[in-house]
């Protein structure tokens, strides 16, 4: 390492010490020359050529934290890294029969840091009248009266702001630099002046005053009105269409059409399908960007637009006739282009002879027509534009999926349900004969449906005295083949209310059993008729039409009772068949008291635990009481052991009962004091008919132990406040 810090190893590849060192140009340089095809390096000549940086520039690149201390140029710097001066040249000779002595170039000094040449270029102007760009090539400048082989040369301390430098014989006058450069020589420590005002060119100052256009360009001069403010640079969308299918091979053309707010100029680009992109579509340009006129010639003549015509002075001697031009205005041919006020939706564009209709716009040309023109939303709406062959094609393939996907629908939906809820799902429901037969119409059947297979079976109460036998009254199937096809159900159709045709005969469902419409409930995307916040929001709306209030509707037909009979219930939320019945239904499952079977007495239970305990032929009570002993924990009671634990013991031992029968059993003989524990021993005791029998039960255990209440009772209560809630 040197003094100040750099790396004095070779650069060679596959060695690099810092970041900074690691550049991917290097530069040639002005050292390099090619003589008759045959390239020579003159450095190698010229033993007095600098070689490193120089040390001013090398501690202003120190300072911007890049070390180039003893590094060669071609190492330390690039060759975009330049310094930029203005300057002015004045040039004498052109001009002078209109009093003007001289022409004024703007010029630009570009110094290289990297081989510290020079160069000078001229900024181009429009309409300049002489050749524009590189001024003095890149290169090495000698000073005045110095030798271009030997120098020495201008540098960077030679060139300061406000001085003249010359350049081949060529006075420039340096009237600033850029903000780099200036940056650059105050950390060099030497300030910068500031800039001059660059004097104006009085050759191109009489161009402009004078209204003769004397380059002839044929370019056309149309005054038009300018944007309004801000809608400079923006762009007006539209979309539009040539119908040309009335011709031979001819189809429908789509084009996007684009307004250009800065010139007034319009381009159009066709879509075309292409099914290798991956939007489907192709752009193709159509129209370039140009002002494009309303009707034809679309040819124009050469000078059409030329504001004064050439006249050809004749002499006899051929070498010294001449131009000039005429004074007298011709008759200017007047073209007329679209504007943006000509573009509207359903607006017939004649683009080249092609009757471009436009049918919509972009949000922001509505938004344009809008704030400026205060156009209202109906004359900016899109209208219909044709379709294609390849839209009708996809719109009847559409159709067709539509079809196949509401044909397969209830298919789909019914797989979705046995996935979810699992096999053997079974829906009940109570009909009743649609006939005038009486003795028919007092019949009571039950329809099962089976989820798993869409067959449905049907099933008739057995009534005492009745002259009916019950039983089976249509078999397990699907529909027959004879089934008439507009009288065929869907499972999720069926509903309290609906009217069914089973085998020509004619059913209506009058209700429905709590596990299928709970399971219902629980699906209201599948079962819209069980939705309950829309079961709700219809009771709502029929009670708001009727009552002034829910409080008066309770008063007037539920007499601010609690509990309310389902039956009654039921008729209340019908409303004389305004309402559909299967909305009391639902509701009054949802708001049922939870009161499933009725009490039985101890004996009634003892009975039916120890006639299953008989007909299993379980004897090894003691050996159950040890079983449960052995599971009690220190913690448990003498006699008590945990509920899990309880119902493990009852398991290993083999003990015949039924699950509903084991919970009922366990729950009674639990202490909920003691942490949801069971007494064993009385439990055993209980159970054990060799020592503590009682008489056999009359009737099963399902007539004796799970027997549901006659009445079902419905709250009132919650009933209100759920249509509060819904509210």
């Amino acid at each position: 390492m040197d003094q100040c810090g750099g790396s004095i190893l070779p650069k060679i590849p596959g060695i690099y010490q810092t970041y900074l060192e690691v550049k991917d140009k290097y530069p040639i340089g002005s050292d390099l020359e090619c003589i008759d095809k045959v390239r020579f390096i003159k450095s190698i000549e010229k033993k007095n050529e600098r070689l490193f940086c120089d040390p001013d520039v090398a501690m202003v690149m120190l300072a911007k934290g890049r070390n180039v201390i003893n590094q060669r140029n071609w190492l330390a710097f690039d060759d975009k890294e330049v310094l930029t001066f203005y300057a002015f040249y004045k040039k004498s000779g052109r001009g002078s029969s209109a009093g003007i002595k001289y022409t004024l170039k703007q010029l630009k000094i570009i110094y290289f840091l990297v081989d510290e040449t020079i160069q000078v270029n001229e900024p181009t102007k429009q309409n300049s009248g002489g050749p524009q760009g590189c001024f003095i090539k890149k290169q090495k400048i000698p000073l005045p009266g110095c030798d271009q082989e030997t120098g020495p040369y201008y540098r960077l301390p030679d060139l300061v702001v406000g001085t003249t430098v010359i350049f081949h014989g060529k006075e420039l006058r340096i009237t600033g630099v850029d903000a780099y450069t200036r940056d650059f020589l105050h950390t060099m420590g030497v300030p910068a002046n500031d800039n001059e005002p660059m004097p104006e060119d009085p050759y191109y100052e009489y161009r402009k005053k004078t209204a003769l256009d004397v380059t002839l360009q044929n370019k056309a001069n149309i005054a038009r009105n300018p944007p309004p403010n801000g809608y400079d640079s923006l762009i007006l969308r539209f979309r539009g269409y040539w119908d040309d299918r009335n011709q031979m091979d001819g189809d429908l053309h789509f084009y996007e059409v684009l307004y250009y707010l800065a010139d007034d100029t319009m381009e159009l680009v066709e879509e075309i399908m292409d099914d290798t992109k991956v939007s489907g579509i192709r752009n193709k340009m159509i129209v370039k960007r140009q002002r494009l006129m309303k009707e034809g010639p679309w040819c124009l003549q050469p000078g059409y637009n030329v504001r004064q015509d050439i006249l050809n002075v004749m002499t006899t001697n051929k070498n010294s006739f001449y131009y000039t031009m005429d004074s007298q205005l011709g008759i200017v041919q007047k073209v007329p282009y679209y504007n943006r006020t000509d573009l509207f939706i359903g607006q017939v564009l004649n683009v080249y002879g092609r009757s471009v209709i436009l049918v919509s716009c972009d949000e922001f040309t509505k938004s344009f027509y809008k704030n400026v023109y205060q156009l209202g939303e109906e004359n900016l709406n899109p209208i219909e534009a044709p379709k294609t062959v390849r839209e009708i094609e996809e719109e009847m393939l559409q159709q067709k999926r539509v079809e196949i996907i509401l044909k397969n629908y209830d298919e789909v939906l019914r797989k979705s349900l046995v996935k979810d809820g699992g096999p053997g799902i079974i829906f009940g429901f109570l009909i009743k004969m649609i006939t005038d037969d009486p003795i028919n119409q007092s019949r009571n059947f039950m329809l099962k449906y089976y989820l798993d297979d869409t067959e449905f079976a049907i099933y008739e109460y057995r009534e005492t005295n009745s002259g009916m036998r019950g039983g089976m009254f249509r078999s397990k199937r699907g529909f027959s083949e004879n089934q008439d096809q507009e009288n065929l159900f869907i499972f999720h159709q069926l509903a309290v209310g609906v009217k069914i045709c089973i085998d020509e005969f004619k059913f209506t469902i009058v209700d429905i059993d709590d596990k299928t419409l709970q399971f219902m409930i629980d699906n209201p995307k599948e079962f819209s008729h069980s939705n309950l916040a829309a079961v709700r929001s219809k009771t709502r709306e029929m009670i708001n039409s009727r009552f002034s209030s829910l409080e008066k509707f309770r008063t007037e037909y539920f007499q601010d009772r609690e509990l309310v009979d389902r039956d009654e219930f039921r008729k209340v939320l019908s409303f004389d068949g305004e309402l559909d019945p299967h909305i009391g239904v639902v509701l009054s499952l949802i708001h049922k008291r939870p009161d499933p079977f009725e009490p039985f007495t101890d004996n009634v239970l003892r009975s039916v635990v120890q006639r299953e305990m008989r007909k299993d032929c379980f004897i090894h009570f003691d050996g159950l009481k040890n079983n449960f002993r052995s599971r009690k924990s220190k913690s448990d009671e003498v006699g008590y052991i945990v509920c899990s634990e309880a119902i493990k013991a009852m398991k290993s031992n083999r003990i015949s009962l039924s699950e509903e029968i084991r919970s009922i059993l366990v729950n009674k003989f639990t202490d909920t004091k003691n942490g949801c524990t069971v007494n064993y021993e009385e439990m055993v005791e209980f159970m054990d008919y060799m020592k503590n029998p009682v008489e056999p039960p009359s009737r099963l255990a399902r007539e004796l132990l799970f027997v549901k209440p006659k009445k079902v009772l419905v709250r009132v209560n919650d009933f209100i406040d759920g249509l509060r809630s819904e509210t």
